[in-house]
């Protein structure tokens, strides 16, 4: 069923934002420079395994995102391995069915991203780890290396495990003494592992602002938008990651009026909150009853704080996605849940599960509105009409503009000038100029555009048949001998 609901419409959407970067490091659509990938703090071994994958079978969405789909695939098993490890024999199936159909999994298992690839590492280094306090063994100390390497290269996020595996590394026990000489050269040993990467790590953030008590910079913008962190953030984090980002508002809605698109989902939130709020209480104090509470707590608590910390330190803003190593302990939460319950009850609450995750992924799958930005098609209509000597402007996400515009003449613009709209008119008015013909392509504009004033500017120069829509994306051709030539007020 996980492979069924992960390979379906694998590639149907376009890749966007996020995914480019993917594929910009892994140098598609030539080949990979393995200076690049020293570059690349960002998931090395997934963007390997994009690269590989490229050179194999091309670069259609399908092949760039089936290593992310085969990740999500393993989790099933990996999620059972864990949670008779965590919990209990008893909780290894419900944990395996609620891997293959999180929502949460499914959507970072059909994108480009490491994810995926992040999560499967922290459920297999947990699992590793717990085998590790009951057996002593060398070989699974060495294979915990190994996993814990390939977290790390993954994506960094896997570093926010540390408090819960140091808490299990430390436990006492008849294999404590063991544990802690392996952990010394675990240690020394990962260090050389991302002693290639430091550099690149030390580089690209200003480590600075996560001095404690530090004083913000005058005149300091935040990262995204008027906040980095918002006091909503970890209520929607626990949300994405029981319901995913189609159970409820979809992400466009809340980007243009939160409040709004809150309360035209409330009814299904509500549903959500209470049936996933029941099973989290019955699973925790199951948990708390096999001696396993201090953990689940840890595991879920401290990656939560530690980028909360960050998000209100400008440092990094707050996203689901930067807290996924937690999405392993939120399933064995629930899989805790179903292994208490009698089988009428069990019943019910399945069903309850099923039919609000059967609505999300029906979305996700089939409901343009809950989807990625659509590059693709808005790109074959610029195609479709374009002419000689005319160009492409990408305004907003312009790297997705630029892989589906391959061949074809296109150039950035900073939709940061729309602060200004004298400036916004005069730099537009003279790009526009360059060329007989422009199509402007413009997506995610609302961080840097967040009053509208770039399409606003257009939607009053441009005819509604020289406009075009996706989802996502919007596209004007502007053209002089229609009558559209720029004039200074």
């Amino acid at each position: 069923m996980a492979a069924a609901i992960r390979l379906f419409r694998l590639g149907h959407q376009s890749l966007w934002i996020d995914e480019q970067f993917t594929l910009s490091a892994a140098g598609l659509p030539g080949r990979l420079a393995w200076r690049d990938l020293l570059d690349n703090v960002h998931g090395p071994l997934h963007t390997l395994a994009v690269a590989v994958a490229a050179s194999l079978g091309g670069t259609s969405e399908w092949v760039l995102r089936l290593p992310s789909a085969l990740a999500g695939i393993a989790m099933v098993p990996v999620m059972a391995w864990l949670a008779a490890r965590f919990a209990g024999r008893d909780t290894a199936v419900p944990a395996a069915w609620l891997a293959a159909g999180s929502p949460f999994l499914v959507w970072y298992s059909q994108e480009a991203r490491n994810y995926a690839f992040v999560m499967l590492a922290a459920a297999a280094a947990s699992a590793l780890l717990l085998e590790l306090v009951a057996s002593g063994r060398r070989t699974d100390a060495v294979r915990y290396l190994l996993v814990s390497a390939a977290g790390v290269l993954s994506n960094l996020s896997f570093v926010l495990l540390l408090p819960f595996h140091l808490k299990l590394w430390l436990a006492p026990g008849p294999t404590r003494r063991f544990r802690l000489r392996a952990l010394a050269w675990i240690a020394g040993l990962g260090l050389l592992v991302a002693l290639p990467w430091l550099p690149a790590i030390g580089g690209i953030w200003d480590w600075s602002r996560l001095a404690p008590l530090r004083e913000p910079v005058p005149g300091e913008a935040a990262l995204r938008g008027e906040t980095t962190f918002h006091v909503a953030a970890v209520p929607f984090a626990m949300h994405a990651m029981l319901m995913g980002y189609s159970g409820g508002p979809a992400l466009r809605e809340l980007r243009a009026d939160p409040g709004g698109a809150l309360r035209a989902h409330l009814p299904e939130v509500i549903a959500a909150a209470v049936v996933f709020g029941l099973l989290l209480a019955l699973g925790l104090r199951t948990l708390a009853g096999r001696g396993r509470l201090a953990d689940t707590l840890l595991w879920l608590i401290a990656p939560a704080l530690v980028v909360s910390y960050f998000a209100a330190n400008n440092f990094k803003v707050f996203n689901p996605r930067y807290v996924a190593v937690s999405l392993p302990c939120v399933l064995l939460v629930g899989a805790a849940a179903f292994a208490s319950l009698g089988p009428r009850a069990r019943l019910g609450f399945g069903t309850a599960v099923a039919l609000l995750w059967t609505l999300s992924l029906g979305r996700m799958a089939f409901d343009p509105a809950y989807g990625r930005e659509d590059y693709r098609t808005a790109m074959a209509q610029v195609r479709a009409g374009i002419v000689p000597g005319e160009r492409v402007l990408a305004v907003g996400a312009p790297e997705p503009v630029e892989w589906y515009g391959r061949g074809l003449q296109v150039s950035r613009w900073w939709l940061g000038f729309a602060a200004v709209p004298e400036r916004m008119a005069s730099r537009l008015e003279d790009s526009l100029a360059v060329a007989p013909g422009t199509w402007i392509v413009c997506s995610r504009p609302e961080d840097q555009d967040p009053e509208g004033r770039f399409a606003r500017w257009l939607d009053v120069r441009v005819t509604p048949e020289d406009r075009l829509s996706t989802s996502g994306v919007r596209v004007w051709h502007w053209r002089r001998d229609a009558g559209h030539e720029p004039t200074r007020p």
